[in-house]
């Protein structure tokens, strides 16, 4: 019985990769459900007491926090102003700046059309929008709590950001941050001072692939001992 349910699962899952006007769609909400499905089951299962979400344009992160954690407070902080605005009408607590390693402005730049994509680090795009904004240390935002998870997707900016962190480190319990692959990458420095402060790599929660190779990921750190 269980070889012929397994067989016909199998059967069924093949039609839509067939059809093509079927597997685009279908591959993207998979990658995405997936996604978002481990990240709460992940939050629920550490109970963690606090979440700064670095980098959060219009809550997507933030809104799997308040299904898994509802009673924990939440911090957004988000440079981009329209992305800012959004946050705050959906009710989430903002702090609209930029996560860096010291307080001050930075000069933002946005070299997509998608605000998601702004940056602090590199060079202006000619053409594109930038902008300056307030600039935020992570050990600034005054977060309580006793086992914090801190989030971080700051396109490239992530290592700055981890600079800021200081007093926060004892309490932190767990990070999500986004790496980038590739020489000038910052998965192996990024891996390697993380490992020094005794967390170690647990996941790897999304991929970003270009041209058949994978460029970017979302990887789950913990504090060794914790909860995975």
């Amino acid at each position: 019985m269980q070889d012929r349910l397994y067989a016909a699962g199998a059967r069924l899952l093949l039609l839509p990769l067939q059809a093509r006007v079927l597997r685009a769609p279908l591959t993207w909400f998979a990658k995405v459900w997936l996604r978002h499905a481990r990240i709460v089951a992940h939050l629920r299962r550490a109970q963690y007491d606090a979440v700064v979400d670095g980098g959060a344009g219009v809550g997507e992160f933030a809104a799997l926090v308040r299904v898994a954690l509802p009673e924990a407070r939440l911090v957004c902080v988000e440079p981009h102003p329209a992305s800012a605005a959004t946050l705050r009408r959906r009710g989430f607590e903002v702090v609209e700046a930029a996560l860096w390693n010291a307080e001050g402005d930075v000069l933002l730049t946005q070299p997509e059309p998608a605000a998601t994509s702004c940056t602090a680090v590199g060079s202006p795009i000619s053409g594109r929008p930038t902008w300056r904004v307030r600039a935020v240390r992570l050990d600034q935002l005054g977060i309580d709590g006793r086992r914090v998870f801190v989030k971080l997707d700051l396109q490239g900016a992530e290592p700055r950001a981890l600079e800021g962190m200081d007093s926060l480190w004892d309490r932190c319990a767990g990070l999500l941050l986004e790496v980038s692959y590739g020489e000038a990458g910052t998965y192996e420095a990024l891996r390697a001072a993380l490992v020094a402060r005794g967390f170690a790599e647990a996941g790897t929660l999304n991929e970003l692939e270009t041209d058949g190779g994978i460029v970017e990921a979302d990887k789950l750190f913990l504090r060794r001992g914790s909860l995975g």
